[in-house]
């Protein structure tokens, strides 16, 4: 009787899923009462996909209330405990959701049970967004993704993904947000989850409804394909008027600037014959007339001359520019000098792949910053994040192995750095993403790695928070012939840096500078 409800529900036919559940209830009260709290469980189910989360919660209560609750294996009494905290989630009673989702948690952590956490954190994550608190939402839901990744439910992920998307839209961070949504766009079409790809290519359309009507387009189309309803359609027809709009736009441009340029060439045949008449009085006018034309025509000269020194100046303060950059050109070059004579005296290498990998990225983390300073009019300030982002991401391809599965993490809230901090900060994470990749998850298939640049208002200080989940080390009183940790010490000196780590699961520093 319990599959047969459970099939009937899932199915679509709720009636015969309840009938069969309270027949089944019946019996299970007289003769086999452990057996009610499945009963319960399947009741609740049936209001679920009526979406009557009141009735779903008053049967979820009667379960979690029941004598026999405890007696559940621990996937069970947990599923009961998680639909609880959803059902409040649904009903907006945020403070029951963050309860229920918090002793989930806590007691799942212990018990090693990764789907639960996962789900858990997922809620406490929505809940926050709801609450406009995202911050605390992102931070839940990247531990959800990293334990549902730990379990090993790519579709858990995808779900997930939507949520994070929605975080990144929210808070104005389009390009996180278009990742997270065509991961979970790709995850709905490849487990043929209409409700998933809906949601994502919804999302999707969103963003790019002002930034890109036409690519919003397709994405509402995707909708319209999964679900056919009049919002989709409407939203086709409104965006398609958008870029209607823009393109009548582009062709009264067009228009506009055909007649200006007949305006102008009409104004200069015009401004012509008024020169040639001027010019015609002018050589007919008496001495005084003729030395005032000389006036005007020295003033003339004055105001030339002017730009003369204008256009002067501007081209030495290029100059200017120009020797500083090649200034910190040489001085950078030094860093690599210094770097491999110091290698150089070091202890052999028992891998020359390593040793060139190792030097190589140093190499590029000066390249890339003088590439970010190229971009730009200032030789002596980078744009930190995405210089940051771009390192990162660098050294952990150059080092990427097929068989492991790394995620990296980055958040930046510092805009500009000057380019004698920005060096050493990104040599110093240059060695710690390459410490994780070759060490940090020698032993294990799924890793995560967590950079964090912000300023710490409590010490007046900017603060480099470094994580991996790997095996970890002690950074304080690490034993190693190696040249990285040396080199890392270094610069840390070199930035007047202070540094917490802590001795736990995976690896854990932080630097305040």
């Amino acid at each position: 009787m319990q599959a047969l409800s459970f099939v009937s529900t899932i199915t679509g036919d709720w009636q015969n899923g309840m009938q069969t559940a309270y027949e089944g209830l019946k019996i299970s009260q007289t003769k086999y009462p452990k057996l009610e709290i499945v009963f319960y469980n399947l009741i609740a189910l049936v209001y679920e996909k009526q979406q009557d989360s009141k009735q779903r919660l008053e049967w979820l209560l009667k379960a979690y209330h029941h004598p026999e609750i405890n007696s559940l294996p621990n996937n069970g009494k947990w599923l009961i405990y998680h639909n609880i905290g959803e059902v409040y989630e649904n009903l907006n009673e945020y403070d029951s959701a963050m309860k229920y989702s918090e002793i989930i948690d806590i007691n799942c952590r212990k018990l090693n049970i990764p789907i639960e956490v996962s789900y858990a954190n997922a809620i406490m994550g929505r809940v926050e967004k709801k609450r406009k608190n995202y911050a605390e939402a992102l931070q839940y839901l990247k531990i959800a993704m990293s334990f549902s990744n730990k379990f090993g439910n790519p579709f858990l992920e995808s779900e997930q993904s939507v949520d994070l998307a929605s975080v990144f839209h929210a808070i104005h961070q389009p390009d996180s947000a278009i990742f997270y949504a065509e991961k979970a766009l790709d995850g709905g079409r490849k487990f043929k989850n209409l409700v998933l790809t809906a949601s994502a290519a919804k999302l999707l359309a969103e963003i790019y409804e002002h930034k890109n009507p036409s690519k919003a387009i397709s994405y509402l189309k995707i909708l319209n394909a999964t679900n056919d309803s009049l919002y989709t359609a409407t939203r086709i027809i409104q965006t398609q008027n958008i870029v209607n709009t823009i393109q009548q736009r582009e062709r009264d441009l067009k228009e506009a600037k055909k007649d200006y340029d007949n305006s102008i060439r009409q104004n200069a045949l015009i401004g012509f014959l008024i020169s040639l008449g001027l010019l015609t009085l002018i050589l007919i006018r008496n001495n005084r007339q003729k030395q005032k034309g000389v006036a005007i025509l020295k003033d003339k000269n004055r105001e030339i001359s002017l730009q003369k020194d204008e256009i002067e100046k501007t081209m030495e303060q290029k100059q200017m520019l120009l020797s500083e950059l090649q200034h910190r050109v040489k001085n950078n070059l030094q860093y690599v000098i210094s770097i491999l004579e110091i290698q150089k005296e070091s202890v052999n290498y028992s891998n020359i792949d390593d040793l060139i990998k190792s030097n190589q990225n140093r190499i590029h983390s000066i390249a890339l910053l003088h590439k970010k300073l190229n971009l730009t009019d200032s030789v002596n300030d980078v744009d930190l994040k995405r210089y940051i982002t771009d390192l990162s991401e660098l050294v952990k391809d150059s080092y990427d192995n097929k068989f492991k599965n790394v995620n990296l993490f980055i958040t930046c809230t510092i805009e500009t750095f000057p380019i004698s901090k920005a060096l050493p900060l990104g040599l110093i994470i240059v060695e710690l993403v390459s410490n994780s990749m070759k060490h940090a998850f020698k032993n294990q298939q799924n890793g995560i790695i967590n950079i964090e640049i912000t300023y710490d208002a409590h010490s007046k200080k900017n603060c480099l928070y470094y994580i991996d989940n790997g095996e970890g080390f002690d950074f304080v009183n690490v034993e190693t012939k190696g040249l990285g940790v040396e080199i890392m010490k270094g610069l840390i000196d070199q930035l007047n840096g202070k540094i917490e780590t802590s001795l736990k699961k995976g690896f854990e520093l932080k630097i305040y500078f």
